[in-house]
């Protein structure tokens, strides 16, 4: 389950145990401090449960302020903040229930500099292979032991853009998750309900292909945002589980999100197991499904 919230009960850890969840990964990252992030890898320990734990993805730790998300100075890019991450994973990295590092999300995409920012200048701005690379090394440098974590998009897999293949072929992760959002909106309409039956296999196969001994996992949709993502039916969410499954050699399937869009939407309007309760019940009746070979 990604885009966990910090602030939950612990019965929100059991409850995705429960339904056979095994690993979460977090959307707060370093914005929170140690002690909440350390409570947070508490809860989830207690439930039995892993964590993709940012060691890169925030914006913090590409030398971001939360005023940049409102206000970009003009011509600002990321900045790897080597001292900062190394600091955060030095604090966190002997919990127990951490079980990879994640070093980025979709290039930069997604931070204050991102696509679609105010004053940002990508695709200038874009994290580079090489920003990458140091961010892998200098995780690494503190703690050898666990996984190297990215995200990216499905879509760029199939045109392999320079920054893609050299990412592939540098074999910066170990696991790579695949967003392949079928909610997606441009102007108004789904961009690509079907993406998962259309291309999810191409994309994991080329994927391997390219970098092998890379575990993929593919990102699925139970969220919404105005104008930009659909609220899945429960039709559409079974239909991507459904072909995920299809999918061979996939490595993990995961879900977006339990806890606020936060990145776009701060007055927390979407909690999965309340606004998607029947997104959740048909995850739920999935996992149980795939766990007994159905």
């Amino acid at each position: 389950m990604k885009g966990v919230a910090i602030n939950l009960p612990q019965a929100d850890f059991d409850e995705m145990k429960q339904a056979g969840i095994g690993i979460l990964a977090t959307e707060w990252g370093m914005e929170q401090d140690v002690d909440k992030a350390r409570a947070f890898l508490d809860k989830a320990h207690k439930a039995g449960l892993k964590v993709v734990m940012d060691g890169g993805f925030s914006a913090h730790a590409w030398g971001f302020t939360d005023d940049d998300w409102e206000q970009l100075p003009a011509g600002k890019m990321p900045v790897w903040q080597k001292k900062r991450v190394q600091g955060w994973i030095s604090a966190l990295k002997n919990h127990p229930a951490i079980y990879a590092w994640d070093i980025c999300n979709e290039f930069g995409e997604n931070l204050p500099s991102g696509a679609g920012m105010r004053n940002s200048d990508w695709p200038e701005s874009m994290i580079t292979t090489e920003q990458i690379e140091q961010a892998k090394a200098d995780v690494l440098e503190v703690d050898p032991a666990r996984p190297i974590h990215v995200r990216m998009y499905g879509w760029d897999i199939g045109k392999m853009p320079a920054y893609v293949s050299a990412l592939l072929d540098s074999k910066i992760a170990d696991i790579i998750s695949l967003n392949l959002y079928s909610n997606y909106l441009d102007q108004g309409k789904l961009q690509w309900p079907t993406v998962i039956a259309d291309a999810g296999a191409y994309y994991v196969e080329a994927i391997k292909q390219r970098a092998p001994g890379v575990k993929v996992w593919v990102s699925l949709a139970a969220f919404q945002y105005p104008r930009m993502f659909e609220r899945p039916t429960v039709e559409s969410l079974e239909r991507d589980i459904d072909n995920s499954a299809l999918i061979k050699n996939l490595d993990g399937i995961t879900f977006f999100c339990w806890g606020p869009v936060s990145q776009w939407d701060d007055k927390g309007n979407w909690y999965l197991p309340t606004n998607g309760a029947d997104l959740w019940r048909a995850i739920q009746l999935k996992i149980s499904g795939l766990r007994q070979g159905g």
